[in-house]
Protein backbone atom coordinates (compact mmCIF):
# COMPACT_ATOMS: atom_id res chain seq x y z
CA UNK A 1 0.00 0.00 0.00
CA UNK A 2 2.74 2.09 0.59
CA UNK A 3 3.76 2.85 -3.22
CA UNK A 4 0.24 2.75 -4.80
CA UNK A 5 -0.76 5.41 -6.79
CA UNK A 6 -4.32 6.88 -6.46
CA UNK A 7 -6.20 7.29 -9.10
CA UNK A 8 -7.86 10.64 -9.38
CA UNK A 9 -11.96 9.97 -8.98
CA UNK A 10 -13.03 13.47 -10.42
CA UNK A 11 -11.76 12.73 -13.88
CA UNK A 12 -13.14 9.00 -14.02
CA UNK A 13 -16.05 8.34 -15.82
CA UNK A 14 -17.74 6.18 -13.34
CA UNK A 15 -17.16 9.01 -10.37
CA UNK A 16 -20.60 11.10 -9.19
CA UNK A 17 -21.52 13.54 -6.59
CA UNK A 18 -23.81 12.27 -4.26
CA UNK A 19 -27.02 14.36 -2.86
CA UNK A 20 -25.71 13.33 0.48
CA UNK A 21 -23.89 16.05 1.87
CA UNK A 22 -22.37 13.52 4.70
CA UNK A 23 -21.35 11.24 1.81
CA UNK A 24 -20.42 13.36 -1.66
CA UNK A 25 -18.46 11.56 -3.49
CA UNK A 26 -19.69 8.75 -5.23
CA UNK A 27 -18.39 5.48 -7.18
CA UNK A 28 -21.22 4.19 -9.88
CA UNK A 29 -19.29 0.42 -10.03
CA UNK A 30 -18.55 0.12 -6.65
CA UNK A 31 -21.73 1.19 -4.77
CA UNK A 32 -19.60 3.31 -2.59
CA UNK A 33 -20.62 6.83 -1.06
CA UNK A 34 -17.92 8.21 0.96
CA UNK A 35 -16.42 11.94 2.43
CA UNK A 36 -13.33 11.06 0.41
CA UNK A 37 -12.42 9.57 -2.69
CA UNK A 38 -13.76 6.50 -3.80
CA UNK A 39 -10.37 5.56 -5.00
CA UNK A 40 -8.77 5.71 -1.07
CA UNK A 41 -11.41 3.71 0.13
CA UNK A 42 -10.81 0.90 -2.49
CA UNK A 43 -7.39 1.32 -1.55
CA UNK A 44 -7.98 0.85 2.09
CA UNK A 45 -9.59 -1.81 1.89
CA UNK A 46 -7.54 -4.01 -1.21
CA UNK A 47 -4.16 -2.41 -0.86
CA UNK A 48 -4.29 -1.83 -4.10
CA UNK A 49 -4.65 1.21 -6.56
CA UNK A 50 -8.44 1.22 -8.09
CA UNK A 51 -8.79 -1.57 -10.90
CA UNK A 52 -12.03 -0.23 -12.65
CA UNK A 53 -10.61 3.51 -13.32
CA UNK A 54 -11.52 5.06 -16.92
CA UNK A 55 -10.60 8.48 -17.50
CA UNK A 56 -13.46 10.40 -18.64
CA UNK A 57 -14.65 11.72 -22.29
CA UNK A 58 -14.76 15.01 -20.56
CA UNK A 59 -11.70 15.49 -19.70
CA UNK A 60 -9.72 16.98 -22.36
CA UNK A 61 -5.71 16.07 -22.39
CA UNK A 62 -4.61 18.99 -24.62
CA UNK A 63 -1.19 20.28 -24.03
CA UNK A 64 -0.18 23.96 -25.47
CA UNK A 65 -2.90 26.79 -26.38
CA UNK A 66 -6.50 26.68 -26.66
CA UNK A 67 -7.98 24.89 -30.01
CA UNK A 68 -9.81 27.25 -32.07
CA UNK A 69 -13.33 26.57 -32.80
CA UNK A 70 -14.88 29.98 -34.62
CA UNK A 71 -14.53 30.08 -38.12
CA UNK A 72 -11.73 33.03 -38.27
Amino acid sequence: MAGARVPYCPACRHFRVSWDPRFPRACMVFGIKSRELPSLEVLRATGRACPVFEESPRIRRERGPRARTGGE
